[in-house]
């Protein structure tokens, strides 16, 4: 029995049951066993857990097959030539070589060389690809259709966001030049961005750069597939940036004489400043107004 006015202090062994301990001293640690203690050596650290993994491969997956997917729809209307076996679409997604950076040298070719040279001019031959689209207004439009007019095909997007407002302004000066003639013209404008694919944008852009006033201009577009096939037959290569999305394409402009035949293709030019704003002096913007208006006649006249 414990003296009167001292504490018993009671612990509980292993084993459970409860036994004095001297007052005022801690409970002794419990002592392990050599196979209490090899097991704890044995332990690591605590497992993903099974559900979480399993929602980690599952996002994987999905992330991994929506790519391939988005990589086949884009295949599928031309915007990756990579994955195009048969290696005949022009429209890639990288785009390089196509638009001068900022800061890079002038590209504009001496005014008062050689008409040819001024306008990159290459002599064509053969049927002019046929194809048929809708206008700003929403009026079909077919080459077909223009047989015995000679046609001035260019190629820029509805937000004329691009080389657009340089063209427009050298197609507004042929049509100056030509006069009583431009009766016997007409300017077909193809669309080149494959984000906007509606030609309601265009409206705006023929307010903004005058073509609205010219009743022989119509901008053309159509679904992706259409307009890839018109982009192919005519050389353009159209670029989307993977990264932002941005859209640039090569610049060229064709020259169809009044029986269907691809003539002349003429490779228009601008200078970027490093704002995106292109831009040609006013020289060479009437040279090229000059210049396009010239060939023309040498369609209308029939003379190669």
């Amino acid at each position: 029995m414990p003296s009167s006015g001292s504490t018993e202090i009671v612990g509980r062994d292993e084993a459970g049951t409860t036994s004095p301990t001297a007052p005022d001293q801690e409970p002794s640690t419990p002592h392990l066993s050599e196979a209490d203690r090899a097991a704890a050596f044995r332990r690591t650290e605590p497992r993903v857990p099974r559900k979480f993994a399993v929602i980690v491969v599952v996002v994987l997956v999905v992330l991994a097959l929506g790519g391939t997917l988005l990589e086949r729809l884009l295949s599928s209307v031309g915007l990756n030539p990579g994955s195009d076996p048969t290696g005949q679409n022009t429209v890639t997604t990288s785009a390089t070589g196509v638009i001068a950076p900022p800061g890079s040298a002038p590209a504009t070719p001496q005014v008062n060389a050689p008409l040819a040279e001024f306008m990159g001019i290459t002599p064509r031959s053969g049927p002019a690809p046929g194809f048929s689209l809708a206008d700003q207004a929403g009026h079909p439009v077919s080459l077909a259709g223009e047989h015995g007019k000679a046609v001035v095909l260019t190629y820029f997007d509805a937000p004329c966001q691009d080389i657009c407002p340089v063209v427009s302004a050298e197609l507004l000066r042929a049509a100056g030049n030509l006069g009583p003639a431009a009766g016997d013209v007409v300017f077909l404008t193809v669309n080149t961005d494959p984000v906007v694919l509606s030609t309601a944008p265009a409206a705006a852009a023929a307010v903004r750069t005058g073509l609205g006033t010219l009743s022989n201009w119509h901008f053309l577009s159509s679904d992706l597939s259409t307009l890839n096939t018109v982009w192919r037959d005519y050389g353009v290569s159209v670029n989307v940036s993977r990264t932002s999305g941005l859209v640039a394409h090569n610049d060229v402009m064709d020259f169809i004489d009044p029986s269907g035949r691809l003539r002349y293709q003429a490779t228009p030019f601008a200078d970027e400043s490093s704002r995106g704003a292109f831009t040609l002096p006013p020289p060479s913007i009437d040279r090229w107004g000059q210049g396009i208006a010239a060939y023309v006649r040498q369609l209308l006249a029939g003379t190669p």
